[in-house]
C-alpha cells in the first residue's frame, strides 16, 4: 500500500539500513519487552505520554477502545488516542472483504489538514501484498519502523518509483520525520494498518516506541474484530427482520403483480442496487417482466422479445437453481457476450442474476443492477437467495390463487345451466314473488310463491344478514343499478346453501324504483369444493412448517378439517403393537370438542366403529346416513354411547393413511345437526388429504429413520474396524515371534504353537469377514440354502469337536445328551454356521461354568438343539432386541464381538423355517433352543 507519509519511503523500503543524509533507517524490527533494557527514546518524542506513563496511556486505549461496539467510532478513538501524544498524524486503512484497502480514520495535530490525508489515500490508492509500506505490513503481518525520513528520497531508491517525488513533496507538506507502521491483527488475522508519523524535527521513533504502537495496535485490533463482529451480527438481524417483513407482505400478494412489487421493492432498499427487475419465466420459455426499476422504456420490450430471457443473462441459468454474481460489467459481458450490447447500455457496475425457484421448478428471475463495480459476501448472496426463494413461492400461491379465481369465474358464467331461481319484489303493491326453483333451493314446495316483503330475508344466513339487509333496502330506494352478491341460506329443514344473486332495480313511471328482480343460482357445490380446495392448501401449509413432528401439527389439521368440511375429526395413529391410538379430535363446537378430546384415551369404540373397521381393512369406510343400529355398533361401553349421542353424527367416513402398503393411521370425518352430510366429492378430498397426511408421516419417520441408521453406521464402522485390527495384530506378531525363535534357538516346538496361535487368529478374522459378508446378503435377500439330508446329531457333535480347544480354554465341562440320530432337509453348512455362534456364546458368557448341549424331536415332529450355559445371563430389558443386528446384551468393554452371531442365527433358522428362542436370567445363564422343521416348509 502507498499510504500517506509513508507512500513517500516506497523508495526506500526495498533494503534494510539504507544510508540516506547521515542517518540510518530501521526497517522490520522486532517486538521489545517493556522490562528490557532497551535505548530510550529520542529527544522530544511522545512528551505527553512520557508525562502520563506508558502503561497509564495503555490502559486508558484499552477502556476508551472497549467503550463502543461501534465500527466507525472505535477506529475515531484509536486515531484521536495516538494525536498529538504519540503521532502529530496518523491514519487507519483497513482490508475490506474484496480485497481493497480504505482509509478509514485519520487524525492531524491541525485539523484543517485531516481532509488532506484522505486525499493521499484517494489519489494513491493502496494494494494488498505490496513489497513496500502499508501493502507490505497488510501482506506479512509485520511492522514497520522509518526512525529518520530523509529530507530528500534517496537516489538509489527513487529509479524503483516514478512519482516519488510527488509522494515525498505531498507527505512533507503534512510533516514527516519518523515513521511506524504496525498491523491491525485479531484472531490470525490482518484487519489493517495504523500508520503513526512524527513531524517533529526533534521527535523520532525508536524500538520502545515500536513496541507500544504494537502494543496499542493489538488492543485497538481485537476492539475493531469486535466492532466488527457485533455490525455483522446487526446486519444478520436487520436481514432476518426484514425477511420476516418480506414473508408477511407475500402472504398478503395474491396476484404476480403484487409479488413482484413486494419483491422490487424490498430488494431495492435493502441491496442498494439501481436496477431491479422481475421477471416471469413462462411455459415456453420466454420471460414476461413483471416489474422494472431503474430500467429505462425501451427495456420492457426488450425482456419481452428475447426467449429465454436473453437480455436478462440467463437463457441458460434458468433451467437450475445457481445464481449469477458479477463483480463489474466486465465479468458479465465475459460469461455472456451475446448481450453485451444491452448491457453496455445500461453502464458499468455489478450485476446479479437470481433464479426464483421453488419447489418444482424455476419461476423467473431477479435481475439487480449497481453502478460501481463490488464484490458480494456471502451473507449478501445467501439474504438475496432466500429472497428470490420466498417469492418464488409467493408466484406459485399466486398462480394457484388465479386459478382458482379463473375457476370461479367459468363456474359464475356457467350458472345459466344449473339451479337457477328468480325473484321479484313489487314495491307497489308490497309482495314478493319466487319461483319454484327458488323454493327448492329453499327447501320449500316445488310450486311459484307470493308473500309479503321481507320475507325472503328470513331465510338468509343470520352471519349473513346484516350486511345484506342495508344493501336490499338501499337498492329499493335509489336509481337504477344492477347489483350481485354472496350469500347463505337456511333452508326450512336446516341445510345450508350458497347463492348468486344477480339483481336489478326497476323504475316506474313516475321516475321512481317501482320493482326489484333477479336471479338466484346455487352455489354450493362451488363453495364445498373451494373449502375443500382451501383445506388442502391449509393443511399442506401446515404439514410443511413441522416436517420432523407431523404428529404435533394433527391437531391443527384437525381443526380445519372441522372447520371447513365436516362437524368433527378424528385422527388415529398406529401403535408399534398393532393397536389404534386416537391422537386428536376436534370439533366445530367448543363444549363438545373438549368432551372429545377428554375421551382419547379412554376405551370403549366397538367393532362396529368406522375407524376400527377401517383401520383393519385398510380401505375407505364411509356411512351416510348413519342410523341408530350402527351408531350402538360404534360403542362398547356407557360411557362411549354417552359421547355418540351427544355427538349425534348424521354421515361418517374414515380414511386410511397408508405408505408403501402399510396402514399407518386412520382419519375420521363427521357430519352432525343442520349440517349437510358428506358426499362422494367429500371421498375423494378425504383420500387426498390422507394422502398427504401419509406422506408427510411417512418422511417423518424417514427422517427419523434416517438419523437412527447414520448412528447405526458409525457404531458399526467402529466395532468393524476395531474386531478387524485385533486379529491382524496378533497375526503379524505371532509371525514376527517365530521368525524370531528360528533365528535364536532353532527349536520346533515354539514355532508349531506360534503357527497354531496364527491360524486361530487368521480363522477368527475370516469368521467375522463371514459374518460381514452374511449381513450384507441378509440385507440384499441373497441368501441361498442348500438342503439336503443332514444328520443334525452329526453336525452338532463335529461342531462341538471343533470347539473342543475353545471350551477347555474357557474351562467350561461340556455335557452332551443326543440321540443316535435325527435327519432332516437342511443346509448342513448353515446349521454348522448356527451351532458354532451358539457355542461360542455359551463359552464366551459361560466362562468357568459348564455347558450342557442337548437335540431330540418333539410332538409336532421338529427337531431341536438346546445349548445351556451357567453364565452371566442376560437382563430382561436386553433380551427383545438380542438378535437384532448390531444388538448387544452387555458392554463391549468387557465382550468382544460385532453383535451379529445371533442375528445371523435367526435369520438363517427362519429361512430353514424354523425358529430360535432364549430362556435367561441374570447371573444364571441362558438356554437358546433352535426348532426346525424336518421337512421344507410348503412354498
Amino acid at each position: 500500500m502507498e499510504d500517506t507519509a509513508v507512500t513517500l519511503l516506497r523508495a526506500s523500503e526495498g533494503a534494510e539500513n539504507v544510508s540516506a543524509g547521515g542517518r540510518t533507517f530501521e526497517v522490520d524490527l522486532p517486538p521489545v519487552s517493556q522490562t528490557e533494557d532497551a535505548p530510550a527514546a529520542m529527544p522530544g518524542v511522545s512528551a505527553p505520554l512520557l508525562g502520563e506513563g506508558r502503561f497509564a496511556f495503555l490502559a486508558r486505549a484499552g477502556e476508551a477502545l472497549a467503550s463502543s461496539l461501534d465500527e466507525p467510532t472505535v477506529l475515531r478513538q484509536l486515531a484521536d488516542l495516538v494525536v498529538p501524544g504519540l503521532a502529530d498524524w496518523c491514519a487507519v486503512d483497513l482490508l475490506e472483504a474484496d480485497g481493497t484497502v480504505v482509509r478509514r480514520a485519520a487524525a492531524h495535530r491541525d485539523p484543517a489538514r485531516v481532509c488532506d490525508v484522505y486525499a493521499l489515500a484517494e489519489r494513491w490508492p493502496m494494494t494488498v501484498n505490496g513489497p513496500r509500506g502499508v501493502s507490505r505490513v497488510l501482506g506479512t503481518g509485520q511492522p514497520f519502523l522509518m526512525s529518520d525520513v530523509p529530507d530528500v528520497p534517496d537516489p538509489g531508491a527513487a529509479a524503483a518509483v516514478a512519482d516519488s517525488d510527488l509522494l515525498f513533496a505531498e507527505s512533507r507538506r503534512l510533516g514527516c520525520r519518523s515513521v511506524m507502521l504496525v498491523p491491525l491483527e485479531a484472531r490470525g488475522r490482518v484487519l489493517g494498518c495504523l500508520s503513526l508519523i512524527s513531524g517533529a524535527p526533534d521527535r523520532r521513533y525508536g524500538a520502545r516506541e515500536l513496541e507500544l504502537a504494537r502494543e496499542l495496535a493489538r488492543r485497538a485490533g481485537l476492539s475493531l474484530d469486535n466492532a466488527l463482529l457485533y455490525g455483522e451480527a446487526r446486519q444478520a438481524q436487520a436481514r432476518t427482520a426484514r425477511l420476516q417483513a418480506v414473508t408477511a407482505a407475500l402472504s398478503r400478494a395474491a396476484t404476480e403483480d403484487a409479488v413482484a412489487q413486494v419483491l422490487a421493492r424490498e430488494v431495492w432498499e435493502a441491496s442498494g442496487a439501481t436496477r431491479v427487475a422481475v421477471l416471469a419465466l413462462e411455459e415456453d420459455g420466454r420471460m414476461r417482466p413483471l416489474r422494472l426499476l431503474g430500467y429505462p422504456d425501451d427495456a420492457q420490450g426488450h425482456f419481452a422479445q428475447h426467449p429465454g430471457g436473453s437480455a436478462s443473462p440467463t437463457a441458460r441459468q434458468d433451467t437450475r437453481h445457481e445464481a449469477g454474481w458479477f463483480a463489474s460489467l466486465e465479468d458479465f459481458i465475459a460469461q455472456h457476450p451475446q448481450d453485451a450490447e444491452f448491457a453496455r447500455s445500461l453502464g458499468p457496475g455489478a450485476r446479479a442474476v437470481v433464479p426464483l425457484w421453488c419447489e418444482t421448478r424455476v419461476r423467473g428471475l431477479l435481475l439487480l443492477a449497481w453502478p460501481e463495480s463490488r464484490a458480494f459476501t456471502s451473507s449478501e448472496r445467501a439474504f438475496l437467495e432466500a429472497l428470490a426463494h420466498q417469492c418464488a413461492q409467493a408466484l406459485e400461491r399466486a398462480s394457484l390463487y388465479e386459478a382458482l379465481r379463473e375457476r370461479t369465474e367459468r363456474l359464475r358464467q356457467a350458472l345459466v345451466t344449473g339451479d337457477v331461481g328468480t325473484w321479484r319484489v313489487d314495491l307497489r303493491r308490497g309482495h314478493e314473488v319466487r319461483d319454484a326453483a327458488l323454493n327448492h333451493m329453499l327447501g320449500l314446495p316445488v310450486v311459484d310463491s307470493t308473500s309479503a316483503m321481507g320475507d325472503f330475508l328470513r331465510y338468509v344466513h343470520p352471519d349473513d344478514l346484516a350486511p345484506l339487509e342495508p344493501e336490499f333496502l338501499r337498492h329499493q330506494s335509489e336509481a337504477p343499478v344492477v347489483f350481485e352478491q354472496e350469500f347463505r341460506l337456511v333452508r326450512r329443514d336446516g341445510g345450508i346453501r350458497w347463492v348468486h344473486s344477480v339483481g336489478q332495480s326497476l323504475v316506474g313511471p313516475d321516475g321512481k324504483v317501482a320493482c326489484v328482480t333477479g336471479a338466484m343460482a346455487d352455489i354450493t357445490r362451488r363453495k364445498e369444493a373451494e373449502e375443500r380446495l382451501q383445506l388442502l392448501l391449509d393443511a399442506s401449509r401446515v404439514l410443511a412448517l413441522r416436517l420432523d413432528d407431523v404428529e404435533q401439527a394433527l391437531p391443527e389439521v384437525a381443526k380445519l378439517v372441522a372447520n371447513h368440511v365436516a362437524t368433527g375429526c378424528l385422527v388415529d395413529l398406529a401403535e408399534p403393537d398393532g393397536s389404534l391410538r386416537r391422537v386428536t379430535a376436534a370439533h366445530r363446537e367448543a363444549a363438545l370438542e373438549a368432551r372429545m378430546r377428554a375421551s382419547l384415551t379412554e376405551p370403549g369404540r366397538g367393532p362396529g366403529h368406522p375407524a376400527l373397521q377401517c383401520f383393519a381393512s385398510g380401505e375407505v369406510c364411509f356411512v351416510a346416513p348413519l342410523d341408530a343400529p350402527r351408531c350402538h355398533d360404534m360403542s362398547s361401553s356407557e360411557e362411549h354411547r354417552g359421547l355418540i349421542g351427544s355427538l349425534a353424527p348424521t354421515s361418517v367416513l374414515s380414511v386410511p393413511l397408508r405408505s408403501r402398503g402399510r396402514t399407518l393411521g386412520v382419519i375420521t370425518l363427521f357430519t352432525a345437526g343442520a349440517q349437510r352430510m358428506l358426499v362422494a366429492a367429500d371421498v375423494t378430498m378425504a383420500e387426498e388429504l390422507a394422502l398427504r397426511l401419509s406422506v408427510a408421516l411417512e418422511n417423518a419417520r424417514l427422517y427419523h429413520d434416517a438419523q437412527s441408521a447414520v448412528r447405526l453406521r458409525d457404531e458399526f464402522l467402529s466395532v468393524a474396524s476395531h474386531e478387524l485390527k485385533t486379529p491382524l495384530t496378533s497375526l503379524i506378531l505371532q509371525h514376527n515371534l517365530i521368525g524370531r525363535g528360528l533365528e535364536v534357538a532353532g527349536l520346533t516346538g515354539p514355532v508349531t504353537n506360534r503357527l497354531a496361535t496364527a491360524q486361530r487368529q487368521v480363522l477368527r478374522l475370516t469368521a467375522l469377514v463371514d459374518n460381514l459378508l452374511d449381513v450384507s446378503r441378509l440385507s440384499l435377500g441373497k441368501l441361498v440354502l442348500e438342503r439336503a439330508e443332514v444328520d443334525l446329531v452329526q453336525v452338532t457333535r463335529d461342531a462341538v469337536e471343533r470347539m473342543t480347544d475353545v471350551f477347555a480354554q474357557a474351562k467350561c465341562l461340556l455335557r452332551l445328551e443326543l440321540p443316535r440320530t435325527l435327519t432332516g432337509h437342511w443346509d448342513a453348512l448353515r446349521l454348522d454356521q448356527v451351532l458354532v455362534n451358539l457355542l461360542t456364546n455359551a463359552a464366551k458368557y459361560g466362562a468357568g461354568c459348564p455347558v450342557s448341549v442337548r437335540a431330540g424331536l418333539n410332538a409336532e415332529d421338529e427337531a431341536w438343539v438346546e445349548v445351556s450355559d451357567a453364565g452371566i445371563g442376560i437382563e430382561a430389558d436386553a433380551l427383545p432386541r438380542l438378535f437384532g443386528r448390531f444388538e448387544r446384551a452387555v458392554s463391549d468393554r468387557h465382550y468382544g464381538g460385532m453383535g451379529l452371531g445371533l442375528y445371523i442365527s435367526r435369520q438363517i433358522v427362519e429361512a430353514l423355517g424354523g425358529r430360535i428362542d432364549v430362556d435367561s436370567q441374570p447371573g444364571q445363564g441362558a438356554t437358546f433352543t433352535l426348532r426346525l422343521p424336518r421337512t421344507p416348509p410348503a412354498s
